[in-house]
Parts: C-alpha cells; sequence; structure tokens
C-alpha cells in the first residue's frame, strides 16, 4: 500500500545515483531520507560517451539496493531522471533496460535546459523568502550547470560538457596530480566559464548545490554535516585551501580526509578546481551552499520531467 503524497527520485548521475525517499514536499523542500552511491556511469566510457557493461553492472548492483528500499517505503509515484551520462550515451537504451528491469519504472532523459530549471528550484529553497535574482551552480559528475533567476524561475541558464569525471578523464592523469595538470583543467574550466557567464550575468547571490559543492563544504568543517552545510557560506580562500590540500594527496590518503565521502575521493580534485574556476569567473568572493538541489526540483516539480528513454 503507498503512502499518500509520498515521493522517490533517482537521479542517475555522471558519477553518482541519488535516491530521495520524501513522505512529503514541505516549504524547505522534499521531506525525507537521502542517499547516495557512486557507481561511476562515465568511468570508462568510450570517446562518444558509450557506458560499459561494467559500469551498467554498477548501476545494476546499486538499483537492487534501491528497488529493495523502495518497496519498503512504498511511494506514491516514483520518478527517475537521467542526467549529462544518459544524454551523452548512444547506449541510452541499455542504461533505462537497467532502470524499467530493478525499479519497474521508465528513465527520463533530462535536457541540459531542464536540469538547470529543476537544480534553480532546488536551490533558490536556501535562499530567504522574497529573496531577489540569484545565480546558481550545479557542479556534476559529466555537466556544469549556471542558472540565473528570481521568484518566477530561471531566466537564464546554460549547461557546459564541465564536470568532476569528464575533467578527470580529460586531464588528470597523475596520483596525485601535477600541477600543470590542474592547471590545464583550470584554464579548460575558464574558457567554457566566460562565455557562459556572459550570456547568463552574475547578479545576486550565488547558490551552489550537488556533490562537489557540499563535499568541499563538508571537508572544510571537518566533517558532514547537513544541518550546518545547508547555507553555509563557502568563501574563495577556502575552496583554494581545500584544493591546495587535496591535491597534494594521493588517492589512497585522501581517502582519510574527514568529511570526504571515500567514493569521491578520485573526481573530487578536479571537482574543486571546477568550484574555484567558477568563483573566479563569476568575480564573487563566496557562495551559498545548498543541500536542496535537483532532486527536491523532480520532487517537487508537477509532471515528471524530460523525455523516457526508449
Amino acid at each position: 500500500m503507498s503512502r499518500p503524497g509520498s515521493v522517490a527520485v533517482v537521479d542517475i548521475g555522471s558519477n553518482s545515483v541519488r535516491l530521495l525517499l520524501a513522505e512529503r514536499i514541505g516549504p524547505d523542500g522534499a521531506e525525507g531520507r537521502r542517499e547516495m552511491t557512486v557507481t561511476g556511469l562515465r568511468r570508462g566510457s568510450a570517446p562518444d560517451g558509450t557506458v560499459t557493461a561494467a559500469a551498467l553492472e554498477r548501476l545494476d548492483a546499486c538499483l537492487a539496493r534501491y528497488a529493495a528500499e523502495l518497496a519498503a517505503f512504498g511511494p506514491e509515484r516514483v520518478v527517475t531522471a537521467g542526467t549529462a551520462a544518459v544524454r551523452d550515451a548512444p547506449n541510452r537504451a541499455e542504461v533505462a533496460e537497467v532502470v524499467r528491469r530493478r525499479l519497474g519504472a521508465e528513465l527520463r532523459m533530462v535536457s541540459g535546459t531542464e536540469e538547470a530549471a529543476l537544480s534553480f528550484a532546488g536551490a533558490r529553497l536556501a535562499l530567504p523568502a522574497g529573496a531577489g535574482t540569484a545565480t546558481v551552480v550545479d557542479i556534476g559528475g559529466g555537466s556544469t550547470e549556471l542558472v540565473r533567476g528570481g521568484p518566477g524561475g530561471p531566466e537564464r541558464s546554460v549547461s557546459l560538457q564541465l564536470g568532476s569525471s569528464r575533467s578527470t578523464e580529460r586531464h588528470l592523469r597523475s596520483d596525485p596530480p601535477g600541477a600543470g595538470e590542474l592547471a590545464a583543467l583550470r584554464a579548460d574550466a575558464l574558457t567554457l566559464l566566460g562565455p557562459a557567464v556572459a550570456q547568463v550575468g552574475s547578479e545576486g547571490p550565488v547558490v551552489g548545490v550537488a556533490g562537489t559543492v557540499t563535499q568541499v563544504a563538508a571537508i572544510a568543517l571537518g566533517g558532514y554535516d547537513p544541518a550546518r552545510i545547508h547555507r553555509m557560506r563557502l568563501d574563495r580562500g577556502t575552496v583554494e585551501d581545500v584544493l591546495a590540500r587535496l591535491a597534494a594527496l594521493p588517492e589512497a590518503e585522501r581517502r582519510g580526509v574527514p568529511g570526504l565521502h571515500p567514493d569521491r575521493v578520485g573526481v573530487i580534485v578536479a571537482g574543486t578546481a571546477i568550484l574555484a574556476a567558477v568563483l573566479d569567473a563569476l568575480g564573487t568572493a563566496e557562495m551559498m551552499v545548498s543541500e536542496r538541489d535537483l532532486l527536491d526540483g523532480v520532487a517537487m516539480a508537477p509532471a515528471p520531467p524530460g523525455q523516457p528513454v526508449t
């Protein structure tokens, strides 16, 4: 028997798969339990974005666990959303088949524009009531979205092929990464971000969402505490300090950094470098961190986003 008003959201990203089991939608967004599993859907993908058999197996194992949680929770509706890795994959139908078999739900492919709008809807929940124009930054595994808008919703947005997994694959080949590799990554990021900021604008406060931003905040705090992270101010100096600290450590030693999820050690350096480049490109000294993001945007949407993957 389903729980009236409840919703489950499964977000299938380039690096991680996230689950939201929401009892209800309140004034501060979805109220319920959130879970994240790193599956590395982009890991080892072909140049054309084809998802490997090994990545499909990792996704299958993750969704098998989530299916058991969905069955126990009994949501009124289940919504899935596939972002950059699904958009990139010529074999996205194979990804959709894993979702269908495990969850009994259709995988919906969310465009970059829709992803930006959904993240914006969730992120604005961190701002005070009546807040005006703001810029939302969503750094994912395969893409980064910049969105500017006000209480009425997004006004301008751009989705870039710039993400923690994508940039790790493209630039970071040493362990720990070399100074030249990091410099090339940041230069590449700024090359993409410069025109994007010119297109979107940078008026008002900046709000950052998703795993890279919340992980940098957790490392700065010395531990992951969602209540402290939500609405935390993350300044440029702190981001640069975290980046220098992480980049100096080999991957095995990063696992011991307080606040860093062990499944993110392989992509956090690239993600943090992108975050630093975002602050540079926006010309801002700080951003507000929001624990409300695309998951909340999907849960609050009046209709399932995107298009079914067939």
